[in-house]
């Protein structure tokens, strides 16, 4: 997460620059210091079984040895440190079988982080939309509460779900952390004390009576992703109640909260007031949430990926075995400069009002 003290233009673009695997590490490979003329020293020394040496046989043979020490490096940078710190000879769980101890009963958080994993997700919460100042919320406020995503929550059973099990609030798959605590909005909100009418379904006729109680709106959406599964659309579980609602809305303030596992489809943000895009964050998301509504946090994320007007603009899946894509460079932001997007990567807003003014006036 990203987080900054003032709103960034839609029509601003900022590159990254990641840092590969074999630049980031220290670790010298075999191979790799071979190839520089120096002898591996005993801490770089390839597990017993490890190919190396050289080959010959001219052109071929050195080709082929030139990949092998390319080879040899990469597994080094992986294999090297696992035996350093000793991982290798700790006993193994069978996936599926004997893993369920280790990866969901022990509990292995601290107060410290839990307030780390709260800050994290209050600083990568992303502020799209603000019109008319409709966040934060007015001290005191009725607020009517909409949506499944706002208040259900179904924690991962191992024993039950499958391994790419995904919710709103972590990725399904190896990735995945299982927790205890509620993560939801509407169980943050309460514990503030904010009066609710809560409609915890995706119907229309409940939600409007809850509605018609309250001083403002506040309605959520969200989806889910795993690994070794591609997401069947970008819109949200919720696209079409969001939709509805934004039509039926009378003139109380709609804020619609989005937890999204990448990027999704925002139709209805058009006839929303606000909107935050929260991006999977765990067990702190409804209390990030919460603080950030509340104004006891103000938003600071900025989108890591470009939102779409269609789905059309993005690459699809391919579901074939043999897949081309031909697009290079051009994905992403990249793909899409100079033609419209829903919102643009890099965006995101916060609750600071500022304005710019010559400390002195340039003479001309």
């Amino acid at each position: 997460a990203s987080s900054a003290p003032n709103a960034s233009s839609p029509s601003a673009t900022s590159s990254a620059s990641a840092t590969s695997p074999a630049s980031a590490t220290s670790v010298t490979s075999p191979a790799s210091a071979a190839s520089r003329g120096a002898a591996p020293d005993a801490g770089t020394t390839p597990p017993s079984g490890a190919r190396s040496g050289a080959r010959s046989g001219g052109a071929e043979g050195g080709a082929a040895e030139a990949l092998e020490a390319v080879v040899d490096g990469m597994a080094g940078r992986v294999l090297l440190p696992l035996l350093r710190a000793g991982i290798l000879s700790r006993p193994a769980c069978a996936a599926g079988c004997t893993c369920s101890a280790p990866l969901y009963e022990a509990v292995a958080t601290t107060p410290q982080h839990v307030a780390l994993a709260r800050a994290v997700a209050e600083a990568s919460t992303v502020l799209l939309k603000n019109e008319q100042r409709a966040l934060p919320l007015r001290r005191g406020a009725v607020v009517a509460l909409l949506g499944r995503a706002c208040s259900a929550h179904t924690p991962i059973d191992p024993a039950r779900d499958a391994w790419t099990a995904g919710d709103y609030f972590v990725v399904g798959g190896t990735g995945r952390v299982a927790f205890r605590r509620d993560p939801t909005l509407a169980s943050a909100l309460r514990a503030r004390g904010v009066t609710l009418h809560v409609s915890p379904t995706d119907r229309i006729s409940p939600a409007l009576r809850a509605m018609r109680q309250a001083d403002v709106v506040v309605a959520c959406g969200g989806a889910t992703a795993s690994e070794s599964e591609d997401r069947p659309s970008l819109r949200l579980d919720q696209h079409d109640f969001l939709t509805q609602l934004g039509l039926l809305r009378t003139s109380k303030p709609l804020v619609v909260v989005a937890l999204a596992p990448g990027a999704v489809l925002t139709d209805w943000a058009t006839r929303a007031d606000a909107v935050l895009l929260q991006f999977l964050a765990g067990q702190e998301s409804g209390e990030a949430l919460a603080d950030v509504l509340t104004g006891a946090a103000s938003p600071s994320g900025r989108l890591p990926v470009t939102l779409p007007l269609a789905e059309a603009d993005t690459i699809p899946p391919c579901t074939e075995s043999v897949c081309r894509y031909a697009e290079g460079l051009a994905a992403g932001w990249r793909g899409r400069v100079g033609r419209p997007v829903a919102f643009p990567f890099g965006h995101g807003l916060s609750f600071t009002r500022f304005a710019y003014a010559w400390v002195r006036p340039p003479t001309v």
